[in-house]
């Protein structure tokens, strides 16, 4: 039993770090959005098992960042414009609702907790730290949503959060977008600390729409 203990461990651990340097290259736009991945050249180049190589897709697969094409080969998400539209205009809609929700009803507390999570966000971007920011940032919306107290809005915000992830990453790489982003959650917490519900809302509204803008502008070349 110890031995099947520390074999599942190692293979969580492989599959784990497999997912997890994928994801940088993918964010690190060394894999490029379209890109057709094999499953037997990833095996093969990094020296994985296919086993735990599938594991690991499928991980990536649930995180939005691949699509299996066939049985055995994937490719890099690329949305389409049209997608990118779809996402964001509903996205905003649930948590510009949220974040007033948020406003209205958060504890001292749970003022405080946001802005913890606003110097994590702003920590990994003064470090320029994209996947930290990435992750902040993810967790910073999350707890808004959480803060609504709105069972049914918070799944519905997790469910599309999980369609936009695919392409909010694209948007970072644009010059200045990163430092746009951080001005932007600057905004939402000045509003929390405000307790200006109205206020909430409009700047994630504009925060979301900003989004797609420059996602948008980042697929125009491929667009054209």
């Amino acid at each position: 039993m110890a031995k099947r203990t520390r074999a599942e461990k190692q293979f969580r651990s492989q599959t784990k770090m497999i997912a997890e340097g994928m994801r940088t290259a993918i964010l690190a736009g060394k894999l490029a959005p379209g890109e057709r991945l094999s499953e037997e050249k990833l095996a093969g180049n990094l020296k994985v098992g296919r086993v735990q190589l599938r594991d690991a897709l499928r991980r990536l697969e649930a995180e939005g960042y691949i699509t299996f094409v066939s049985h055995s080969e994937v490719a890099v998400n690329k949305p389409t414009v049209d997608e990118v539209e779809d996402y964001y205009s509903i996205a905003g809609a649930l948590e510009g609702l949220a974040a007033r929700l948020a406003v209205e009803r958060a504890s001292g507390e749970e003022v405080a907790r946001l802005r913890e999570l606003h110097q994590a966000l702003k920590d990994a971007y003064r470090e320029g730290d994209l996947q930290g920011y990435f992750d902040a940032n993810s967790r910073f919306h999350s707890f808004i949503a959480e803060t609504a107290r709105n069972e049914r809005l918070y799944h519905l915000i997790q469910q599309m959060r999980q369609e936009i992830q695919k392409t909010r990453i694209l948007a970072l790489h644009l010059p200045q977008r990163l430092d746009y982003s951080m001005r932007e959650h600057d905004q939402i917490l000045d509003a929390f600390l405000k307790r200006n519900p109205d206020l909430a809302e409009s700047l994630v509204l504009k925060h979301l729409n900003n989004q797609m803008l420059a996602i948008k502008k980042m697929m125009q070349p491929a667009a054209d």
